[in-house]
């Protein structure tokens, strides 16, 4: 064997040894000018190389023989020349150009994953290069695509960015695959493409080449819209090394200098080749806030958490006087953080319990009491950095807090320092925030503060109510008159200030009840003396009489007119009153009492109109004091209170709070960026035949990015990829590693919004195969492949709901016996987390079968011997120190046991092997958190395509592709054995069955191209294409909102969303108020869904159905296009298309409704005698619009809960939003491009796309929903590149029409904007050049994204060496 391989070294080494090289310059003949990256091939190979910065190129390892060069250069006429290389030869040739307009020699692989012509290619496909790339001087990538035909570009920072093709644009679009060198360029747990983190620099891109239209047929699922593919430089083929410096700034105030440093250098030794480049950028991002963001952080929502953590007794429970805490002194400022005067008088949490507290606590000893005597204040500091206060000896024996769960129960320090920093303390702030001169009310605080913002209240229906104040020295009340007055709508203004619109004219913080004005229209000549103000002098009343005096009695009968008998019948009724015996009181047989208040002596309210509700007629007073006959200055009806719109009183204390979730971390806002990545890529290249190469990136960055949920802050994301790739003849391997990682815990990547975290350690694995066979000199080619796809995303339940290997709960019914299994879960994050008090333990289980045991860290089955067994008797407990049978302070606690208080000791996880076997903390917590538990998703891809290309003649070719994908979650044709407990991901575990052919995803494409003449080109085509359900829409589980009493998560649809249900069918349903399950009667209730889309309230529903896991998402494409000369100056493009678009994957809608009151539908609110029933409604029938709309803002009254889709005792399941499939939409559109060159130094590019329609119906919603791209899509670039001075210079211009734009929660309209760039470039020598330039010439300050900032003015200058 080890000869074999010596004479395979030697025939390589004689093999090598006898090739030969051509090297030369490709020059202007009209000048002699270099001419920079042309294109220098050896025809019918696929060897050859690019000029660089002097016009210079080498092709080497050319076996002896006869060779055609070929070269091409934009605006050149192309130029053939043979040659002959002998052994050893080194052969130099000067190349010279003649001028002429455009050529078509540039080559793409992304069409049909070959090797081409970009003018042979059968699809849509534009192409940046490199020397478009050089000549421009941008912060990202992505600003060299913004003006490409067809493609959707949104930007959001400096280094942020997302783009889609041909519309249907989102926060989160995975419809446009992107490439880096063949490699799936996105974030595995997701699937989305961050941009940003795309290890690669502009100075070492080849070319970026743009497949438009449907690509499923190669490249599989996820090309739904086109191909992206970033080709980047061989360093076989581009050596040398670059630096280019740039700085810029942004034009807004208070902003940092951006500064970028990028460099590439690349080396070649023999064949081989090694390249190394890298990026590091560091500036301020555009500054912007949304509103849930300045919501997630404004104390008027959250309160001050501070206070909550300040160890005083402000509020909420008072401390009892009996737990005999100290009170804050004068003496204690100064000793004490953040204290001031204003703390003094107010109980102070000395860690230290008078009476009882948690069993199982350490107690004062006299050593502490001793230690402590030492301080001014007798503080002793625990090993765990807690301060205890006055440790004096009368404190000796007294339990005290440690920060531990002593007794087992789950809380921590309980009945320890009692109302001393108690939930509701975090709203008592010392300020009258409402405005109503009564500081720190009932209404101020915790919820009852929070019902009065979107809320609206009559100031007739208010009561009084008497809130009670109390501190160490007195208890006081205070009556507050207009108890919990509604604020209204709210909205934050452009400086984050919070406003409201309370008196509802649809303005926010107007001036009116301030301006002298009766704003309302309520204004009166007359007044009452309760504040109002009319326009009679008195309350209108029925003068029955015609006396013209209100009468509170008059009595009916017959009157006497000119001798005619008149009845006055007052009641309309036409009988008039009898009294028979003339006795007075009606009462007597046959005698008729007067109608309702008529002459019964007794007035009762029915002859006035009862204006002011006071119950009593009344004759008003003078309103006009000025007696000008117009509202004026201190009359009724003028500046009133419900006039006003409501300020909120922050008392000069900081309007932010910047860690929304109280967990220590900063969430606010921030937009600082930082970005830094490199790429390592070393090439093998010993013949013509073979190459192989490997490649590693990294990227680090810190950056804002926003998503449908909210805005995230990337704090320190890190991607790496790991890529190899061999090709031998025809026959190509390709297989690459994407990793990520969401950052250092103690920095995640978070929720600017609501401060909730980012764990993220997914991963990606592909293997592709390809091979390529040619007959008939090409003119029918074959090529086949095989694509693997392996996602491992692990994102530990924070994003995805993969979470029960870190739950700390047992997930599949083994859990530990005697273990609790129901906790109260304040936060309802459905986490235990430290300091959640368990409220059930398993009494029952002889084994360990407990479903959701939660780890407690105690062995409660009492299986575990990890402990030291000081006394010998077998069990775990103390060394009785006087012999007496029972624990007393002093007896020493066997190591590895902990006390939980009376005489019960537990074994206790402590990371310690007690028993000396080995083993750490065996048998405690045992079925938690274990391996089989581990439901981490594995998502296997399989696909394998082929494409037939037969050249018919030189005029016209056929294609047919057609490929063939297995998804895991879509079909059963091959079980991949590798998503359970143990599994290994080896192929040969595979198995296949043909029968099971449901759910295979077949992507056929037909086409055909005719070449009437050179550089023209006609093509018609026919294709499908999918988009598989993403990660997200699979899997994911976060905390979006709240409505109403509930948390709303959006939750993945894998395995569909099915409802628990009762023998007659009925679904269960949450009831908050008693914590149980009930089935919904539908006699007396039916179902409400919310609305995430803003355009609709929601709707209601009489059932609930069950929902099947979403399918792919499908389009069938039709596509006319012609690129080809227009004439020796002008080149042109044309793409139309049509397209069919089914089974989308609707945005997060509500799965699980809110179970109401059927009153809520099904009453007469505005009085018409109309009613509108839930029959109705399901068929689409309003009876009554108005009581439709009206009963929108009363479900919250008719609440009863919510649907369940989990009946787990004790847990509190949240309102479900998800995904589901829907809607078909049909639309077109087209893409055009023009190139001309106007003459040898000046060229124009224009391009045109035009999308046919831009929203369509959502049938689950009955509304429109937007495709979140515009109609009209221009762009203009303008290029001077002169032949004398070493000067370049563009304007590009670029108009963007507006659109709606709707993802997740954010929503609104994107307004048109027209941009200007220009862009300079002068070489200074042949080793360094300037670039300079202006991107938004004009600064037209614009959004390109909702949620996303005003994008403006940056100026940006960039040095490049060369060397």
């Amino acid at each position: 064997m080890k000869l074999l391989y010596l004479n395979f070294l030697i025939l390589s080494s004689i093999a090598l040894a006898q090739t030969g090289s051509i090297r030369g310059k490709v020059l202007d003949s009209t000048n002699d000018s270099p001419l920079i990256g042309a294109n220098v091939v050896i025809k019918n190979t696929t060897k050859g190389a690019a000029t660089d910065a002097e016009g210079k190129f080498e092709i080497n390892n050319l076996d002896p023989g006869q060779y055609t060069l070929m070269v091409s250069y934009i605006g050149y006429k192309n130029y053939e020349e043979s040659f002959k290389i002998d052994q050893n030869q080194n052969l130099e040739k000067n190349l010279l150009l003649k001028p002429e307009a455009i050529e078509m020699e540039t080559y793409v692989v992304t069409a049909s994953r070959r090797r081409e012509r970009v003018e042979d290619a059968p699809a849509a496909i534009s192409v940046i290069s490199k020397t478009e790339i050089r000549r421009e001087s941008n912060t990202n990538l992505g600003d060299y695509l913004k003006g490409t035909k067809g493609i959707d570009f949104t930007q959001s920072g400096i280094d942020s960015y997302n783009m889609t093709a041909r519309g249907f644009n989102s926060s989160f679009s995975s419809r446009l695959l992107t490439l880096t060198d063949g490699r799936m360029a996105n974030v595995p747990s997701l699937r989305l493409t961050a941009y940003n983190v795309i290890p690669v620099s502009f100075e070492d891109v080849e070319q970026i080449e743009v497949v438009l239209g449907p690509s499923s047929a190669l490249y599989g699922p996820n090309a739904h819209s086109g191909v992206l593919n970033i080709v980047t430089s061989s360093p076989l083929r581009s050596t040398g090394t670059s630096i280019n410096i740039q700085g810029g700034l942004l034009n807004q105030t208070d902003t940092d200098l951006l500064k970028k440093l990028t460099f590439r250098t690349a080396h070649k030794f023999g064949n081989v080749g090694i390249k190394l480049s890298g990026v590091a950028l560091s500036g301020q991002d555009w500054t912007h806030y949304n509103n849930d963001e300045f919501e997630g952080h404004d104390p008027a929502f959250i309160g001050r958490p501070n206070l909550k953590h300040d160890r005083l007794d402000k509020g909420g429970q008072l401390a009892p006087s009996s737990d005999n805490n100290p009170i804050f002194s004068a003496e204690m400022i100064g000793h004490v953080p953040e204290s001031d005067e204003s703390w003094i008088g107010y109980y102070w949490g000395d860690y230290i319990s008078e009476a009882g507290g948690e069993e199982g606590s350490p107690v004062i000893t006299q050593t502490m009491i001793d230690e402590a005597s030492e301080d001014i204040f007798n503080r002793f500091t625990l090993p765990n950095g807690m301060t205890l206060w006055y440790v004096t000896q009368d404190k000796l024996g007294k339990i005290y807090a440690d920060g531990i769960d002593n007794n087992g129960d789950g809380a921590i320090d309980e009945q320890i320092d009692i109302g001393i920093d108690d939930e509701e303390e975090a709203w008592v702030d010392g300020i009258d925030n409402d405005g109503d001169g009564i500081i720190d009310e009932r209404d101020e605080l915790a919820s009852s503060w929070l019902d009065r913002f979107n809320s609206k209240t009559d100031l007739q229906y208010l009561d009084s109510t008497t809130t009670i104040f109390s501190n160490p020295d007195s208890t006081w009340s205070i009556i507050d008159p207009y108890h919990k007055f509604g604020f209204g709508d709210y909205t934050y203004d452009s400086n984050g200030n919070l406003v409201f619109d309370t008196n509802d004219n649809g303005i926010y913080s107007d001036s009116w009840g301030s301006d002298g004005l009766d704003n309302d229209k309520d204004w009166g000549p007359y007044k009452d003396n309760l504040g109002n103000a009319f326009n009679t002098p008195y309350e209108p009343f029925t003068d029955l009489n015609g006396n013209g005096i209100y009468d509170s009695d008059v009595a009916e009968g017959y009157a006497d007119i000119l001798g005619n008998l008149v009845l006055l019948d007052f009641g309309l009724d036409g009988i008039p009153a009898d009294d028979i015996n003339g006795d007075g009181d009606y009462d007597d047989e046959g005698e008729i009492a007067p109608d309702y208040g008529e002459g019964n002596g007794v007035w009762d309210g029915e002859t006035y109109e009862n204006l002011n509700g006071n119950n009593q007629w009344d004759i008003f007073e003078n309103n006009d004091l000025d007696g000008d006959g117009e509202p004026s200055r201190g009359e009724n009806g003028v500046d009133e209170f419900d006039e006003r719109d409501f300020s909120l009183n922050y008392g000069g204390l900081s309007t932010k709070y910047k860690d929304a979730n109280d967990d220590g971390i900063d969430d606010y806002p921030e937009f600082n960026v930082r970005n830094y990545r490199y790429d390592l890529r070393i090439d093998w290249e010993p013949n013509s035949d073979f190459s192989l190469n490997f490649s590693h990136g990294f990227a680090w960055a810190k950056n804002i990015n926003i998503t449908g949920i909210a805005r995230y802050l990337a704090d320190g994301w890190v991607y790496r990829y790991y890529q190899s790739r061999l090709r031998w003849k025809n026959l190509f391997l390709q297989s690459y590693l994407n990793t990520s990682y969401s950052g250092d815990p103690s920095r995640p990547t978070r929720n600017l919004a609501t401060g909730s975290f980012i764990y993220d350690r997914s991963k990606k694995f592909s293997f592709q195969l390809q091979h390529l066979n040619e007959w008939r000199d090409g003119d029918i080619r074959f090529v086949w492949g095989l694509d693997y796809f392996l996602t491992l995303p692990d994102t530990r339940g924070t994003i995805l709901s993969d979470k029960s290997l870190s739950d700390k709960r047992d997930n599949n019914g083994n859990g530990e016996s005697g273990s609790p299994y129901i906790f109260d879960d304040k936060n309802d994050n459905t986490w235990h987390d430290d300091g959640e008090r368990y409220t059930r333990w398993d009494t029952t289980s002889a084994s360990d079968n407990v479903y959701g045991a939660i780890s407690d860290g105690l062995d409660n089955d009492g299986d575990s011997d990890d402990f030291e067994d000081l006394n010998q008797n077998g069990i775990p407990d103390f060394v009785d120190s006087n012999g007496n049978g029972t624990y007393e302070s002093g007896d020493m606690i066997e190591p590895g046991v902990q006390w939980v208080g009376g005489q019960t000791f537990y074994v206790f996880a402590d990371g310690i092997d007690n028993d000396g076997d080995g083993t750490i903390d065996e048998n405690i917590d045992e079925g938690i958190d274990e391996a089989s538990e581990d439901n981490r998703y594995t998502v296997n891809e399989l696909g394998a395509y082929y494409q037939f290309n037969w050249k018919i003649n030189d005029k016209w070719e056929f294609i047919q592709a057609t490929r063939l994908d297995v998804h895991d979650r879509l079909t059963n044709l091959v079980e991949f054995n590798n998503q359970g407990y143990g599994m290994g991901y080896s192929p040969f575990d595979w198995d296949f069955d043909l029968t099971k052919k449901d759910g295979l995803q077949i992507s056929p494409k037909i086409g055909i191209v005719h070449r009437p003449k050179e550089n023209q080109n006609f093509r018609l085509t026919w294709a499908r294409a999918f988009n598989t359900p993403t990660n997200q829409a699979l899997f994911l589980d976060l905390f979006v909102t709240r409505v109403s009493v509930f948390k709303v998560y959006a939750q993945g649809a894998d395995g569909g969303y099915v409802f628990p249900r009762d023998s007659l069918g009925n679904p269960y349903y949450y009831i908050p108020t008693e914590g149980v399950y009930e089935p919904v009667d539908t006699s007396n209730s039916i179902y409400f869904y919310p609305s995430t889309d803003p355009k609709i309230e929601g709707f209601f529903g009489r059932e609930v159905n069950d929902l099947p896991e979403i399918k792919p998402e499908i389009v069938n494409s039709w596509e006319f296009g012609y690129k080809g000369r227009l004439s020796s100056r002008v080149f042109g493009t044309l793409d139309v298309y049509t397209s069919h678009y089914s089974s989308f994957v609707s945005p997060v809608t509500f799965i699980t409704p809110i179970v109401v009151e059927k009153t809520v539908l099904e009453q007469d609110y505005d009085g018409d005698g109309l009613i509108n029933t839930i029959e109705d409604i399901a068929d689409n029938n309003i009876i009554d619009q108005e009581d439709y709309d009206e009963s929108f803002d009363n479900w919250r009254g008719g609440l009863k809960g919510v649907t369940a889709m989990d009946t787990i005792t004790g847990y509190t399941p949240p309102v479900v939003v998800g995904y589901i499939n829907y809607g078909e939409v049909d639309m077109w559109g087209f893409d055009a491009s023009l190139t001309a060159l106007l003459n040898l130094e000046w060229s124009i590019d224009a391009n045109y796309s035009y999308l046919g329609m831009n929203e369509f119906l959502n049938p689950i919603t009955n509304s429109m929903d937007p495709i979140n791209a515009p109609k009209h899509k221009l762009g203009m670039k303008l290029q001077y590149n002169s032949r004398k001075l070493p000067i370049t210079g563009s304007v590009n211009a670029r108009y963007v029409d507006g659109f709606k734009w709707s993802s997740g929660i954010y929503f609104g309209n994107i307004r048109p904007y027209t941009l200007f760039d220009i862009h300079a470039g002068y070489e200074i020598n042949k080793f360094l050049k300037a670039n300079f330039t202006i991107t938004n010439l004009l600064d037209h300050r614009h959004t390109e994204i909702i949620g996303g900032p005003a994008i403006g003015r940056t100026v940006l200058l960039r040095l490049q060496t060369n060397f």
